[in-house]
This record gives structure tokens, sequence and C-alpha cells, in this order.
């Protein structure tokens, strides 16, 4: 009691701490909330990038993508690809938009209708305008082009924006012309570079070589300590530098895979279909109301499908159901509905009358005229069949085959639209015809039909293999029971272990990256391994990705600048381990040589041969064993006729003794050498975009919008 008499004492002072604690409570979450919600999706030399501004750029160039693509919706990878190329494209054009702005390069209007309209046009338009038929650049194309650009009726909006964005690219391609010509420009090799370079590619040592591989030492015969390893990092630390943050995780793939009973249902199912498929005569109709893939028309010949569908349809009967079979992830049921002998190939000549509404987007006459003239065309030509070529180069609405007098020539049965395939297929060659079609209405003459052979028209029912909901849900429910039970990376590890499962690791993860091996679209765990609240040795919650659920732990946090040893000792292992052995080889070799100066020695204590090889100083390269830098700069440096070593390379340990070095040459002629170091630092100047991104102080606010 004599407590709780105190406390009602003091009761003020516990409000006023439990209050200064909310409040601090309430602070701090606002901050961390405060700092994750900003419009700045980043920052580029001081320069932000809001998200509205970003998000009218992925729009477009979503846009842009769905036409070049003739897509109407873009997959969530493509979606993702977008949005990096578009955040790539925003840094070049601010970074090199400041090199652009600080030396005057610039492109005129003047200058860019020159490289649209001028003799001598940008290449993108030179492919835009390009006859693909005749190889010919049509400048008459172009300018009709841009005189009709804002008419709706001859330039649809979506070649307009196309054009619009070519139009952009032609002028940020001549920016970069003119910046990086400004920069090849300014080089120069002065002679005694030159003069250098000349004597380095051309000096020659002759020498004998012996070397001790460090595959001659097992493994098992050097111990490594932490020592070592802590020693081998200090001094290659340099090596290890981390340009970016980055994530190392482990993680398990709960594959969603149909279970038995839903493949005994789905076999149930497809054998009742194929009862009422054997019975139905409207085959078109029951395909598109019963199958997972539409009725398709074509006809087809022998080695246009797989040898089991081949062999099977081309010896079946007409309307007899077949299958089921298991094709491609389905099971299909066929029936042949029509069997014939049709050319391969078949020829004729047009003249396309179009109206407004047809794809002909240039077309502006009604369908009532349109009638007409086709009408008018068809009796004049079936009178005076000679006037057909005439009439085919000169009033038709086919720009194409009216530069051949209407004449299409030879294309495979099945390449035209249906009604003009039909209609030459049921022909016989020189009768004329009038077909409708969505361009328009074609008089046609069949002119020619050639290689016959056997083709079938199918109708197929197919039901995709999958797995259904129950299935989902059992594997959904198994995945969540590992994430709860295995909440450390210990246990991740161990049940991982214990139970067999397949653990599959993911290193140095970018913050936006998007794979990660065995899942594709894997976002979200990459966010998740990002997110400051994920603490290393952290065990995810089961991740929905495309076809499979996964759980993740976080094995390490890599930030910018050095990586830690902890995270490098796997890697840098077999480097430790050929560290110590070269210690090993070394200490081995200076006890039996001692004194010596008989290189044959080495033979005593490994089997090694003795060499008589050509070194270049240049090339670094010593033969039967590889790229040896650090040994080449010493055979150069080394006395003649004396033993020199034990040297460490890359491959062994090498003893050597010089027997001549031969000076390249005496010559005062140094222009190709000038002309090779040119072109070499010329070759570099695309590197310079990412040169100077590196040092915009580029601040990357993605990860907290996508």
């Amino acid at each position: 009691m004599a407590i709780i008499g105190e406390i009602r004492k003091h009761y003020w002072l516990l409000v006023v701490i439990i209050g200064i604690a909310l409040l601090l409570f309430v602070v701090s979450d606002f901050s961390r909330r405060s700092s994750k919600h900003t419009n700045t999706i980043g920052v580029v030399a001081g320069d932000k990038i809001s998200i509205v501004d970003f998000n009218k750029r992925v729009e477009e160039n979503s846009e842009i993508q769905k036409i070049n693509t003739k897509k109407e919706n873009l997959t969530a990878e493509e979606n993702f690809q977008v949005r990096q190329s578009t955040w790539s494209q925003m840094v070049n054009e601010m970074v090199m938009g400041k090199q652009h702005d600080m030396l005057g390069v610039t492109v005129s209007v003047d200058e860019l209708d020159d490289l649209i309209r001028g003799k001598n046009p940008h290449q993108y338009i030179l492919q835009s305008f390009t006859d693909p038929n005749t190889g010919q650049f049509d400048q008459k194309a172009v300018n009709n082009f841009l005189q009709n650009l804002d008419n709706e009726e001859m330039v649809s909006p979506e070649m307009k924006q196309r054009y619009l964005m070519m139009e952009k690219a032609i002028k940020t391609d001549r920016l970069t012309t003119k910046y990086n010509s400004l920069i090849t420009k300014g080089f120069y090799v002065p002679t005694a570079f030159a003069k250098r370079n000349y004597e380095e590619s051309n000096a020659m040592a002759s020498c004998l070589v012996t070397g001790v591989r460090y595959s001659m030492v097992s493994d098992s015969a050097v111990k490594i300590t932490d020592e070592d390893y802590q020693k081998y990092y200090e001094e290659n630390k340099y090596k290890f530098q981390q340009e970016e943050p980055a994530r190392d995780i482990e993680y398990v793939v709960f594959s969603i895979k149909p279970s038995e009973a839903d493949m005994a249902a789905l076999q149930e199912d497809v054998t009742k279909l194929a009862a009422e498929f054997a019975q139905t005569t409207d085959n078109v109709n029951f395909v598109n109301t019963s199958s997972d893939s539409r009725f398709d028309s074509t006809w087809h010949k022998r080695g246009q499908m797989t040898p089991q569908l081949d062999s099977m349809l081309f010896s079946a009967p007409v309307g007899v159901v077949l299958g089921p079979v298991n094709d491609n992830n389905m099971m299909r049921l066929f029936k042949v509905i029509d069997r014939q002998s049709r050319p391969d190939s078949l020829k004729a000549s047009h003249i396309l009358i179009s109206y407004a509404g047809s794809q002909i987007n240039s077309a502006t006459r009604t369908k009532a005229r349109a009638t007409v003239i086709a009408d008018s065309v068809l009796n004049l030509v079936k009178t005076n069949p000679a006037q057909f070529e005439l009439l085919g180069g000169t009033i038709s609405d086919d720009d194409f085959a009216k530069k051949k007098q209407g004449d299409l020539g030879w294309f495979a049965d099945g390449a035209m639209v249906p009604e003009f395939n039909k209609a030459v297929l049921e022909g016989n060659i020189g009768d004329i015809k009038k077909v409708e079609t969505v361009f328009g209405y074609h008089i046609i003459k069949i002119t020619g039909k050639k290689d016959p052979s056997t083709k079938i028209k199918y109708a197929s029912v197919d039901r995709r293999i999958e797995a259904s909901a129950k299935t989902f849900e059992a594997i959904y429910n198994q995945a969540s029971e590992f994430a709860a039970q295995n909440n450390s990376i210990e246990k991740f590890e161990k049940t991982v272990k214990d139970k067999g499962l397949d653990m599959r690791k993911a290193e140095r993860l970018d913050a936006m990256g998007n794979q990660i091996p065995g899942v594709t679209n894997a976002r979200e765990i990459v966010r998740w391994a990002f997110n400051e609240e994920t603490k290393k040795g952290a065990v995810s919650n089961v991740f929905d990705t495309d076809g499979s659920y996964v759980v993740a732990t976080l094995k390490n946090t890599i930030d910018k600048g050095f990586v830690p040893l902890e995270v490098l000792k796997d890697p840098i292992k077999p480097l430790v381990l050929r560290e110590k052995k070269a210690q090993t080889i070394i200490e081995k070799l200076n006890k039996q040589l001692a004194g010596s100066k008989d290189i044959t020695k080495v033979s005593g204590l490994y089997p090694v041969t003795v060499d008589t090889v050509d070194v270049s100083f240049a090339s670094a390269n010593l033969p039967n064993y590889g790229h040896e830098p650090k040994l080449t700069g010493q055979v150069f440096a080394a006395p003649k006729a004396q033993l020199s070593g034990p040297v460490q390379g890359e491959q062994a340990v090498y003893l050597f003794i010089v027997n001549d070095v031969k000076a390249a040459p005496a010559t005062k002629e140094f222009e190709n050498q000038k002309r090779q170091l040119s072109m070499y630092f010329q070759s570099r100047v695309n590197s310079i975009p990412g040169i100077l991104e590196k040092k915009a102080n580029i601040k990357d606010s993605r990860p907290l919008f996508y």
C-alpha cells in the first residue's frame, strides 16, 4: 500500500514521462513516413526529377513501345523495362544537357530541317521513307508527310507521335555527334608517347622459364586462417569497392504445379468434351465456347506441325475426334474438318478502290461512291481486259501494286486477307472478280497458281494444364508454414538442409533489379531486401510471383564503399588459397635453390619442365601459361644470364634466366603508333556519359515508388 501511495504522490511525473514518450514516438513516426513520401524520384547534379514528370515520360515511352510492338498492353516485365530506360534517358539528357549548354553545342531549326528535308537526310529519315521494294529513298514522300502532319485523315495520331519522337532522336544524335567530335578532335599523341609505345610493343626477351603451377599443391596441403583472409583483404581492398548498395539473399521457391487430382479432373472434363465434340456440327462455335484457344481457320500442310501431330492428323478421317494429346502445356482434342489439294503459291493483280472508314488512312471518298467506281471498273476490264494494267497503274489506291500496274506477284496461300485469298484460290486463271475487304473494293485478276499439295483444316479444343485453386491454396499454406516456423536465417538454413529443399542464392542484388535466378517477376522481393526495416538475417513473408511462391532471407547487406570481409570470405577463398600455396612453393624453392644457379633443380621438388620462350613486354603473354604481367615486367628488368625469381604470378610461381633482350629496331617513323593510340583514346569517347553520370551525384529514389 505504501508503494501505491508513493505513486499517487508523483502521478503527475508519470503523466509527463508517458506524454513525452508518446510525443517522441509520433514525431519519429511522422519523420519516418515523411521521408518516404516525396514527389521527387531523383536528383541529378542538384536538379530534381519529379514523379509527375517521370510518369509523364514513362507514359509517352509506353505508348511508343505499344506502337512498335503492335500491342494493346505491355507485360509487367516490359513496363518495368520502359521505366528503367526512361530513367536512363532522363538522366542522360540532364547530364549531357549541362555539357552541351556549357560548350554551346546546339542544333538550330535550319540545321534540323536540313537533316530531315535536305539533300543528305539523317539515316532515320532514310530508313523510314525508303521503298522496301525498290530500295529508293522518296524525298517527295517526306515533304508530303510533313505537309499533312496535322491532318488526322492523312496522318494518324500514332504516326505523328512516332515521327515527333524520331525528330527528337535525330536532334539528340546530332548533339551527341557534335559533342563527341569536340572530344575526339582534342586528342593529341606526342612523339615521345608514340616512341615509347613502339619500343614496348616491339621489344622481345628470350629466356629460360619454369613454373610451378598452383594446381601442383593440393588444397588440403595448406591451411588458411582468419589472419590470411585479413592480410589478403587489406592488400587487395581497392579491388572490393561497391559503387552502389547491394544485397545477398537466399530463398526457396515453392513451384505451383498441377496435382494428381487436378490432372484427373482435367482428364474427366476433356473426356466429356470429346463426346460433345464428336456430335457437334458447328465446329467453330463449339471451339470458341469450349476451348482456351480460338478457332483457327488456317490450312496446314505436312511439315508445319510436330511430327506426332503430322502423322496423326494427315492419316485421320474427316470428322473423327482424336486425342487428347498433351501438346505445349495443353490437353488438346482434334477433329479434321476438311482436306483439299491447294496450291502453295498464288499470283494476282488488283485495282483497289478504297473509301473512308477502310484501313487505307488516306481514303476520303464515301463507300457509296467507291461502290459505283468499283462496279464501273469491273465492267470495263471484263469488256476490255487489256485496260486492267492501265487502270491498275493509274487509279488504284494500292501505291505498292500501282507501281507495277497492279501486279502483286506470287504470294503464299493464306498470306492475303481471307476474302481476297478465297477469291483467288477458288477462281480460275484469267478470272476477273470484285471482292470487298477491310481495305475497300478489289478488282482482282487471277494470273497464276502453282505447287499444289494436300492440306488439312482442323478444329482443336484446347484446355490448359494448370493447377486448381485448391492446389494454389495448399502450396501457399505450405510456403506460409515454412516462413512462420523459420523466422531467422539460422532456422531457415537448417530446415532447408534437414528437409533437402532447393535453396537458391542471389548475390549482389541491385536496388533496381527485377529478376533473380528462377524468378522472373521478382521486383517485390528486391524491394523487401532493400527496405530499411529489413534487417540482416530477416525472413520474409510469402511472395506471390508468376507461377510460384517465394520465401527469402536477407543474407548480407552491402553498403556503398568497401565490401566487408565477412561478405567476401567465400568468393575470395580460392585467391587466399593461391596466396598460401605461393608462399609454400616459394619457401621450398628458396630452400632447394639456396646459393644455386641451376634452374633445373626445381624438378627435384615438382614435376616441371624448363622451356625456352620469347616474351613480349607489350602483350605480357607467357607461352603455355597465359597472361603474366608481373613476370613479364621482371624479365625485362632482370640482368642477363642470372637465375631470377621466384616470382609469384597468376598461374604459377616462376623461375627464369634471361638469355637475351632484343630492343625494337631503330626508327624515326612513329605515325602508325600515333594513329593507333589516337584511335584507342577516341574509341573511349562513348564512356564519357557514364563517367559524367558518376560525377553528377545522382540520388536515385526509384525504389520508394516501384
